[in-house]
């Protein structure tokens, strides 16, 4: 049944420019439902037979709708990021059919366009403005990078406006320093949560406080603190 219930989230996907509501594991059980297809057919003898055949071919299937699901999901979510990142008003129900991953996603996309057109466009860097929308009946909060909210919440008595309260949060608390690897040296975790590689020569940005310990152990140059 699991295939018949992705074909038809598939279908309404598909019917419908808004994004649809699906369950928060939807990808997670469907991946387990995958290796469980997959143990059956490592469980014959003869992986040629006709019942090894059409297990095969389900495997096949179900991951060829799973995968166009995420593929028109993904289009919806960078349609309405875009529509983020330049000022435009989501409704509510729209970030609601996000589930916590694509929620994720989303806020890295809006943040990506919004940094790029500073950088490109208006050739400076600003930092983006964080904010939360919280929703009155729920004690969770979807985090939202909103920058038309945070600059002007009197539009929230607009007639229409979402009923939601946005929060500004604080930037991020770390600083960065450009700095030249003298060294190689292997994947590490930077306090940002982050993971930085580097080979000798390059070029890079790290959090300071990172980039200062290596700078004592002359592994770094810094050549732009922040």
């Amino acid at each position: 049944m699991h295939l018949d219930v992705l074909r038809t989230i598939l279908l309404e996907e598909r019917d419908t420019g808004e994004l649809t509501i699906i369950s928060h594991d939807l990808y997670t059980k469907t991946s387990e439902h995958i290796r469980s297809l997959q143990q059956e057919v490592y469980s014959h003898e003869d992986p040629f037979s006709d019942e090894a055949r059409l297990l095969i071919e389900k495997v096949s299937s179900v991951r060829a709708t799973v995968e166009e699901v995420f593929r028109i999901r993904t289009d919806k979510i960078v349609g309405l990021a875009l529509s983020q990142a330049e000022g435009s008003y989501l409704e509510r129900e729209e970030l609601r059919a996000l589930i916590p991953a694509e929620l994720e996603m989303f806020n890295r996309i809006v943040e990506a366009i919004r940094q790029g057109k500073n950088q490109l466009i208006e050739w400076k860097t600003v930092p983006a403005h964080r904010t939360q929308v919280l929703y009155p009946d729920e004690s969770e909060c979807a985090p939202v990078l909103d920058p038309a909210l945070s600059d002007d919440p009197s539009r929230a008595e607009e007639p229409g406006y979402p009923e939601v309260m946005v929060k500004t949060l604080p930037d991020a608390p770390f600083a960065n320093d450009i700095v030249l690897a003298l060294s190689s040296m292997e994947p590490f975790m930077g306090i940002d949560g982050r993971t930085y590689e580097m080979n000798a020569g390059d070029i890079l940005t790290l959090p300071s406080r990172n980039a200062q310990v290596l700078v004592e152990r002359d592994i770094v140059l810094n050549i732009h603190p922040g």
